[in-house]
C-alpha cells in the first residue's frame, strides 16, 4: 500500500548578494491556498503585490535575514518578477522530471 503525505517540491539555489556574501535557499511550490488566493486578484497592482508576498512566502533559507534581503535587493537592483519567472521554470523543470 502507498503512503501519501503533504510535500512541497522546492528547487535548492545559493543566491549571491550584490555584497559578495551569498546564501543558501531554497524556493517552495506555492500551496493550493495561495493558488487559489492569486485567482481572484483582477487589479494588475495587487497582482504584482501578491506574487511578491508569495515569492516571499516560498523562499527560505538558514541564513538569517537573506530572504528579505533577497527581496530588497531584487526589488530596487533587480526585477523580482522576472527572478520569480526563473524560478518557477527551475521548479517546473523539476516537477517534468519527476
Amino acid at each position: 500500500m502507498k503512503t501519501f503525505k503533504a510535500v512541497r517540491k522546492h528547487i535548492e539555489f545559493t543566491y549571491e548578494f550584490m555584497d559578495g556574501t551569498s546564501a543558501k535557499v531554497k524556493y517552495l511550490e506555492p500551496t493550493t491556498q495561495q493558488i487559489d488566493e492569486s485567482i481572484d486578484i483582477e487589479d494588475a497592482k495587487e497582482r504584482l503585490s501578491f506574487l511578491k508576498n508569495t515569492l516571499t512566502q516560498c523562499l527560505r533559507s538558514d541564513t538569517d535575514g537573506a530572504v528579505d534581503k533577497i527581496v530588497a535587493e531584487q526589488t530596487t537592483d533587480g526585477n523580482i518578477y522576472e527572478f520569480k519567472s526563473v524560478l518557477d521554470e527551475e521548479l517546473g523543470k523539476l516537477k517534468k522530471n519527476a
